[in-house]
């Protein structure tokens, strides 16, 4: 499959097997083995589900020899469910209903922010078309009351994808979706549809490292002989789609009064005093803490200038100089240099990121999330 956001990826492949022995008295009971051979990459995860087909409730897998948490359900099945080729598993949120892939289990929702407490409870309408044809087969075989092995053969479903054969019944894929990070908080990759989203394992936003990506790019920018005016505009108006996001997601998840709700819900993000004083008022989150007195006033300053250069050409008006007392004439073209570029970058840099941690504050991560992650990485 290509790169291409949006296209549909194959499964991983591999074998589902089950056992079926009957004793000397007619007793009849069956193990399950899932197995890989191809050189691709592999994970696995594992839920009850009862007869019929639905899943009921986790199995935590917690290594060889360590026992299984007993079903929910007596008599419930284990279903193995595999990853993506890539070796991610597709998700969707039983609170929102939006769909991502992530490398791990998931414990958020990267869109809504939802806590995911039963991974069984994620199951996209694939895997649980799949689940209900495992149990089937299961179904099938101790029916039969004939010991054997009855195989649910997954390398033909990844021999199906992107084909017009007739697709087996237990056949399902993933679909990538537009934007695969990585989070900076406990490593883990969420794809997601968008751009800016929760860590899908540990609930941290990734709106400041997207952020720090644009301002990366700008400082490369600057320093290749880039117009410094086209730059400066450029990371101003990065800090609005940040600003607006934060905001969605506060006005969504904290109860308000419809005037502190008005005070940044009202976008876009243009007069930095306005965001400064709507965001200290509505949530008590201080975008400028630690910033200098003078660096305050030059944040302020570079947003004005950014309405001047995207609107006004690059030339003073009355209402800019008013606005922003700066001591120009009117008809004159603003000019930056390299310096006031980095400076401007680092300062917008800095109000990302307090409003990151005051959002955080709020909404802390998944600590323990984070911790189980990093002991994943280092093992892997």
């Amino acid at each position: 499959m290509s790169d291409q956001e949006l296209q549909e990826i194959a499964h991983t492949g591999g074998k589902v097997t089950f056992d079926v022995q009957v004793d000397a008295d007619g007793r009849i009971s069956y193990t399950v083995k899932w197995s890989h051979s191809r050189p691709s990459p592999a994970g696995v995860f594992a839920v009850y589900a009862i007869p019929q087909g639905v899943g009921v409730g986790d199995i935590r897998m917690a290594g060889m020899g360590v026992p299984w948490n007993p079903p929910p359900v007596p008599g419930a099945y284990p279903v193995f469910i595999a990853s993506d080729n890539p070796g991610m598993f597709g998700s969707r949120c039983p609170a929102c209903g939006a769909y991502w892939r992530s490398a791990y289990g998931s414990h958020s929702c990267p869109y809504c922010g939802e806590r995911i407490t039963s991974q069984y409870l994620c199951l996209t309408e694939g895997q649980q078309r799949y689940v209900s044809a495992y149990c089937r087969v299961l179904n099938s075989a101790l029916d039969s009351g004939a010991p054997g092995e009855h195989v649910i053969d997954m390398d033909a479903v990844f021999d199906a994808i992107g084909t017009d054969y007739a697709k087996p019944p237990f056949y399902y894929a993933e679909e990538r979706q537009q934007n695969l990070f990585k989070c900076s908080a406990c490593g883990a990759k969420t794809d997601v549809l968008g751009t800016f989203a929760y860590c899908s394992a540990c609930g941290t936003r990734n709106d400041a490292d997207e952020f720090a990506k644009v301002a990366t790019r700008v400082r490369e920018r600057i320093t290749a002989g880039e117009s410094p005016e086209s730059c400066a505009k450029d990371i101003v108006a990065a800090f609005d789609p940040v600003a607006g996001q934060y905001a969605a997601q506060l006005v969504q998840r904290v109860p308000l009064v419809p005037a502190r709700k008005a005070l940044v819900d009202r976008g876009p993000y243009h007069n930095l005093s306005r965001v400064v004083d709507g965001f200290r008022e509505a949530f008590g989150i201080d975008i400028t803490a630690g910033m200098s007195a003078d660096d305050s006033r030059f944040a302020t300053l570079m947003f004005h200038r950014r309405h001047v250069y995207e609107h006004k050409g690059g030339e003073a008006d009355e209402k800019y100089i008013q606005d922003s007392g700066d001591n120009v004439r009117v008809k004159q073209a603003l000019r930056e240099t390299k310096e006031s570029v980095h400076r401007t970058v680092t300062v917008v840099s800095k109000l990302v990121s307090n409003l990151h941690a005051g959002f955080h504050q709020l909404f802390p991560a998944d600590e323990e999330a984070v911790a189980r992650h990093a002991a994943a990485q280092r093992r892997t």
